[in-house]
């Protein structure tokens, strides 16, 4: 399976796109068709863990790119898979900040791609966010300090989150 070519793109221009990772994440990923909405209850980033917690394994299901919203929750999900990619093999626990970094890139693609449409999504899914759990609202405090600090630099942003995490926790 393919990413679409916008998709890499994103990921190329933010400094994010590894060959390696990329490889393992598109042969990790599923296609879901979001049109078809009892299909859209799979679309996640789910984390294979071994008896001890190891994480042995990421699967990506996403949704075919066909318009802003899929490409934003596309944007999402292989965040998280980018994120995790080096965890692979490793103690594995999701923690508070599990949400920030991808939350963080849906609002960049939103600056870079303004339109009322992905507006009106993107604010439908911030009040999701904010009324789910403490890993969606931790990511929504802290999303404009990380973006007005936000330079292209993932490992000082990956920085930044830890720091907000001992400010806020």
């Amino acid at each position: 399976m393919k990413y679409n070519k916008e998709v890499i793109e994103f990921f190329k221009k933010h400094n994010m796109y590894d060959i390696n990772v990329f490889d393992y994440l598109q042969a990790n990923s599923n296609m879901i068709d979001y049109q078809f909405p009892e299909e859209r209850c799979l679309i996640g980033c789910i984390y294979i863990q071994d008896k001890n917690g190891i994480l042995k394994r990421l699967i990506i299901n996403i949704p075919y790119v066909y318009d802003e919203e899929t490409m934003l929750i596309n944007i999402h999900e292989i965040t998280h898979g980018i994120e995790n990619y080096f965890k692979l093999g490793k103690k594995f626990r999701k923690d508070i900040t599990i949400e920030t970094l991808p939350m963080l890139f849906e609002k960049i693609y939103i600056l870079e791609h303004p339109s009322e449409k992905l507006e009106k999504y993107a604010n439908y899914l911030d009040e999701l966010a904010a009324s789910n759990d403490k890993e969606y609202g931790f990511a929504l405090k802290v999303r404009n300090e990380l973006l007005a600090a936000y330079n292209g630099d993932l490992k000082k942003t990956k920085r930044l989150i830890k720091k907000l995490k001992r400010k806020y926790s």
